[in-house]
């Protein structure tokens, strides 16, 4: 192996060395604000419905008002953490959710 192709094999160690710090900061901040804004659109929807809705109800709703793509499995991970740890959302029955009583759903 000649000297160039080795400084070559180290500059590309080197780029996907920065593409992997640059993907893991990007994956660490962008998907906190993405998820708070879809739970903001979640917690819209229940509002507006004033009962509690369908998993399935709540990204129907977000696809044809918002033009928002919810993803099933991400949005109800993160509904079920607001409600293990009580903040806005409660189950009522399997994948159906509605806002906690004093958070604009009485």
């Amino acid at each position: 192996m000649s000297e160039f192709d080795q400084f070559l094999d180290i500059q590309r160690e080197i780029a996907e060395a920065t593409l992997k710090i640059i993907d893991k900061y990007k994956g660490e901040e962008a998907p906190k604000k993405q998820r708070t804004y879809k739970l903001n659109l979640v917690e819209d929807i229940l509002r507006s419905a004033g009962k509690p809705l369908h998993i399935s109800e709540i990204i129907e709703i977000a696809e044809r008002r918002f033009n928002v793509t919810l993803e099933r499995d991400s949005i109800v991970s993160a509904l079920v953490k607001k409600v293990k740890v009580g903040q806005k959302f409660i189950r009522t029955a399997p994948n159906t959710f509605s806002l906690k009583k004093g958070d604009g759903h009485d």
